[in-house]
């Protein structure tokens, strides 16, 4: 190894958390990768059902509700996530331009977008992938996504406390997904994606996503259909079938077109050897799950195409985790300090002896005086219960007896800065908060997590709050 591939080894080695985030049609799939030094591990993966989008409130509850559940259970450090959509989301164009415009690019498309796609500037955001076809051309793959849709998605993870640090689509973060697996970005690789009624069909050459296109299930019935598009892709991207190692991957689980097996379609085998992951992952083959994973191996710092479809001003600069580098000046210094701290130590030893032989006589004092503080602690609560304060919780207590169904019954309650949560089993949870929403003491009543059901009750957790 050389000291230019060490240098680039010890560069990516970091002590991060990932939270990948898939929205499909009809589920969000989440995935939990952290990596620790060279060691990149998936810890957590799930799959929620969400609503149709023609709910959208109801999708956004659950969205949100999905994502709280999965980071709480498992105790997902969310600050690092990227947000993953499907194909369909966005609009992809080639473009071709002189060399020259290299150097300014971001500014020509700026100016010329709104002869590529079909929304105005203001309505869209965008990314683009750039290559050089000879000396004289340039070749752009221009990726825009509407605000309408980003803005949908980030309000519904806000709700979850996540502001994701970008935006990626189904294909990249699977390419990001087998470029990590293989171990090597160089070689051209073609896939095929099913979702819903169409097939994608993207190119990935030299890291970089050089086509993508969608087609109706309709033109690609049989095997021989699907590889003349490829073919036509193939050669817009100057590419040889020979060349390109190809893969397919179905999104839609039970939906969707069949789709013609052309290519590896086993994924999940890849990552055997390259990615730690429970047993379950490869097991359960949840098509989610995989652009998920993939989108999560971009919050760690291992993706390798460069498109984010989140804007400038909306990414997060600031960059958590702590390199090698770092790692290995605070063990010198450590060293240092335990070198030329050794005589300290040692009277630090005797110091700890002789506070140690202390306690041990005066912990009988000790307890006798913890004892005392607890009775005068629990005298000054009934104290304050029986002068003020705390009279409210009373009235609170026979509101609910008075409002909660007879078929209710709760097995936690907390009230703090005006803030109630409840717990417990009803025949119908979502009557419960219509009950409580009438009161004219509650209000804002909404659940903290998904009900589920347990014999003929919901099991619920919700929150109000307390009129004063």
């Amino acid at each position: 190894m050389t000291l230019g591939e060490l240098t680039q080894r010890l560069r990516r080695a970091d002590f991060l958390d990932g939270l990948g985030i898939y929205v499909g049609a009809h589920e969000v799939a989440l995935a939990h990768v952290v990596k620790r030094f060279f060691t990149v591990a998936l810890r957590h993966a799930r799959t929620y059902p969400l609503p149709p989008a023609t709910h959208a409130a109801e999708r956004r509850q659950a969205l949100a509700q999905a994502v709280l559940a999965f980071a709480g259970e498992h105790r997902v450090d969310t600050r690092r996530a990227f947000l993953c959509l499907p194909r369909s989301a966005a609009t992809c164009s080639r473009v071709l331009l002189p060399a020259a415009a290299r150097d300014n690019l971001s500014q020509v498309l700026e100016y010329e977008i709104e002869h590529l796609v079909p929304l105005p500037r203001d309505q869209v955001y965008f990314d683009y992938s750039a290559r050089a076809l000879g000396e004289e051309r340039l070749e752009v793959l221009l990726m825009c996504i509407p605000r309408e849709v980003v803005r949908v998605h980030l309000e519904a993870l806000e709700d979850a406390f996540v502001r994701p640090r970008g935006i990626v689509l189904a294909s990249t973060a699977i390419a990001d997904y087998l470029a990590f697996c293989r171990g090597e970005t160089a070689a051209p690789i073609g896939l095929l994606i099913t979702s819903d009624e169409a097939i994608e069909l993207a190119l990935v050459k030299e890291g970089r996503l050089v086509a993508s296109q969608v087609v109706p299930a309709s033109r690609v019935a049989t095997p021989a259909d699907l590889s003349r598009s490829l073919g036509r892709q193939l050669a817009d991207g100057f590419l040889a079938p020979e060349d390109v190692q190809l893969y397919h991957w179905r999104l839609a689980n039970g939906a969707g077109p069949e789709l013609p097996a052309l290519g590896d379609g086993d994924l999940l085998a890849l990552a055997a050897g390259r990615l730690e992951a429970p047993r379950e992952f490869f097991e359960g083959r949840e098509p989610g799950l995989l652009p998920a994973v993939g989108a999560a191996l971009d919050a760690v710092r291992e993706g390798t195409l460069p498109v984010n479809l989140l804007p400038a001003e909306g990414r997060r600069g600031a960059e958590e985790g702590l390199s090698l580098a770092t790692v290995v000046l605070v063990a010198v210094l450590g060293v240092l300090l335990l070198v030329w701290g050794g005589s300290a130590l040692v009277k630090d030893e005797l110091n700890r002896r002789h506070v140690r032989d202390e306690l041990a006589r005066v912990e009988p004092l000790v307890k006798e005086v913890k004892a005392l503080q607890n009775e005068s602690d629990d005298l000054r609560r009934q104290l304050k219960i029986l002068t003020g304060e705390e009279k409210r919780v009373t009235v609170l207590l026979k509101e609910l007896s008075d409002v909660i169904p007879a078929d209710a019954y709760l097995s936690s309650m907390n009230l703090r800065a005006g803030r109630l949560t409840l717990d417990g089993m009803a025949h119908s949870a979502s009557d419960l908060i219509a009950a409580l929403e009438k009161s004219k003491r509650f209000k804002n009543v909404t659940f903290t997590s998904p009900t589920t059901r347990s014999g003929d009750k919901d099991r619920f957790s919700l929150t109000a709050e307390v009129e004063r």
